[in-house]
């Protein structure tokens, strides 16, 4: 099985690479065309949470084309984009990496762009799966060189895989939450601190923990439902928490 699953990865690689090229093709076919390939947004709409919980940065999303739209019909593109991202998710839900990569490499070569949510889940796979390095090739290819603007969820997903290798990735994971300020204009919020103090409480890391809810109360991040959460299977870390951040 081992075999199998590293056999699988090199190809999911490979193919990742040239992924942003093909996008900038379905870019300019799509810029280029008469008729209106409106690809995702009106077509799939997700109904959902936008500050997901720290147990799960992707949520259970609904398709909806909405009242509106009822009666436009949906162009082949956006068909096609909308059957993709349901594999995407089941594949989420699978771990299964490398046939998400293979989907959104597959919408570059049928000439369409993934919106956010198709390339955040098709990463969120990659993680769940164990492969951050598949990951970050995924981050690198589709959000880095601009295919798609990430949101703070995709910096989370990052944040999640980079705790979730032996040992945690501590210094890549809190490195995030100035890269995408800094780098991409995001900013984070408690979602993204909030993996962060679950992890320490996991491992029972409090001066880590400190540190943390240290800057979170510094950059005056407000905590949500979810900090409480984050921290409460250790009462030295939720002493803390609770006395800086007023929980």
């Amino acid at each position: 099985a081992m075999r199998c699953s590293a056999s699988l990865a090199m190809p999911a690689m490979t193919s990742v690479s040239s992924m942003a090229c093909r996008f900038a093709t379905a870019r300019s076919v799509q810029a280029s065309s008469r008729g209106c390939l409106r690809v995702p947004v009106r077509a799939v709409s997700f109904v959902g949470n936008a500050r997901r919980s720290a147990s799960s940065c992707v949520t259970n999303a609904v398709f909806d084309s909405g009242a509106a739209d009822a009666e436009v019909p949906l162009t082949e593109d956006e068909l096609t984009l909308r059957d993709v991202t349901r594999k995407l998710m089941d594949c989420r839900r699978r771990k299964a990496a490398a046939n998400a990569v293979d989907l959104l490499v597959s919408l570059g070569r049928a000439n369409i762009e993934p919106d956010l949510f198709a390339a955040t889940t098709c990463l969120g796979a990659c993680v769940a799966s164990g492969k951050i390095d598949l990951a970050l090739k995924v981050f690198e290819e589709v959000f880095q060189k601009g295919v798609v603007k990430p949101d703070e969820v995709v910096f989370a997903e990052l944040i999640r895989g980079h705790l979730a290798v032996d040992p945690p990735a501590w210094p890549r994971a809190i490195s995030l939450l100035t890269r995408m300020r800094t780098e991409h204009g995001v900013t984070p919020t408690a979602l993204s601190y909030n993996i962060l103090l679950a992890k320490c409480a996991d491992d029972n890391e409090l001066e880590r923990a400190e540190e943390i809810v240290d800057r979170m109360a510094d950059e005056e991040i407000v905590p949500d439902g979810a900090t409480a959460d984050a921290v409460k299977k250790r009462r030295s870390i939720r002493s803390y928490a609770k006395k800086m951040l007023m929980l």
